[in-house]
């Protein structure tokens, strides 16, 4: 994860903008956020910073711009150690019992709320929403957490979501990539997701450029009742050989998965036409090792063999282990 570290614009110098101006400590500061610039990563992705301009209502993160699109001209999106919903009315107050007591890594994550700016249920509070502006490049991975809680019901569904879309319209890019979606009507009347919910997103030739990230959460219909979602953990890796859980290192919890699978035989079932029990064309690894019969019920549906299966030929054997021994402790972070 890239760290950036800025300073407060009131100490920038009235002369003008110049690093010969700088102090030192300012100096240091600029080098990190233009080395954010020029290599890519997310500003202040675990919400660790906080803006030194902060608000009557929250402190918000630095690095995100915030929607203006109200009176208010801002929207509720606070740094939390906890979240502690603040429902409204008595009904809501009767039914909230969900709370969120840490952040998903670290110390903060941010908060955003269709509420708790202004005046209780002000209907020109339609949603809380942050964004910022990444560059993304091939083999790169996306990641982070959300959590989403209601003090709403259905007919109400309201929702939260993290996405991406092109910062140019005309790059011929994916329209929107949806990281992370949820709603009333999956958690349930006044509920929540009861923890965090990681997700992650690997980018290709045919996907990878600038877009800007956004996250967001928004009343649906009503604005009497409110709706929060959390997001914490945000980071930008290059995906690894050997990674075989995902998180953008080689290590010894990839090699722990590889050991837990050794020797096995292990073809995707949903590689296979269920008709012919045949491999399908598109199946990495090709065909099946002669003489060998392929049942679906011998394949031990606890076993991560299909994850440790690196080079994708149906076995894990010492041709797996060589792709993690030669990336051992390669880190994409």
């Amino acid at each position: 994860m890239h760290i950036c570290f800025w300073y407060n614009e009131k100490n920038k110098y009235s002369q003008g903008f110049g690093v010969g101006k700088m102090t030192p400590i300012i100096r240091i500061s600029f080098f990190f956020w233009l080395g954010c610039t020029i290599w890519g990563g997310i500003l202040n992705g675990g919400f660790e910073i906080p803006d030194p301009n902060t608000t009557e209502w929250f402190i918000p993160p630095w690095g995100w711009a915030r929607a203006v699109d109200n009176p208010y001209r801002d929207c509720y999106a606070g740094l939390h150690r906890y979240l502690v919903p603040n429902p409204q009315y008595d009904r809501s107050k009767r039914e909230v019992h969900w709370t969120l007591p840490e952040p998903y890594e670290g110390r903060r994550f941010v908060v955003l709320s269709t509420g708790d700016l202004g005046d209780d249920s002000d209907p020109a509070i339609i949603h809380s929403t942050i964004t910022q502006t990444v560059t993304f490049l091939p083999g790169q991975r996306l990641s982070g957490a959300y959590f989403f809680g209601t003090c709403d019901f259905l007919q109400y569904n309201d929702y939260g979501k993290i996405y991406l879309v092109p910062e140019d319209p005309n790059s011929g890019l994916p329209s929107e990539i949806v990281l992370a979606y949820c709603d009333v009507m999956q958690v349930g009347d006044f509920q929540s997701t009861n923890t965090w919910i990681p997700f992650q997103y690997d980018f290709t030739e045919e996907t990878a450029g600038t877009y800007r990230l956004i996250c967001t959460v928004r009343d649906q219909l009503d604005t009497i009742y409110k709706s929060y979602l959390a997001v914490d953990g945000l980071s930008v890796c290059t995906v690894q050989p050997g990674d075989i859980n995902h998180d953008c290192s080689v290590d010894s919890e990839d090699f722990q998965i590889l050991s837990q699978a050794w020797l096995s035989w292990c073809p995707d079932p949903n590689a296979f036409d269920p008709n012919t029990l045949l491999p399908k064309p598109d199946y990495p690894g090709g065909t099946l090792p002669p003489g060998t019969v392929y049942d679906p019920n011998l394949i031990d549906p606890n076993c991560p063999c299909p994850q440790a299966d690196l080079n994708k030929d149906w076995f894990v054997d010492t041709l797996d282990l060589i792709i993690l021994t030669d990336n051992w402790l390669k880190n994409g972070q």
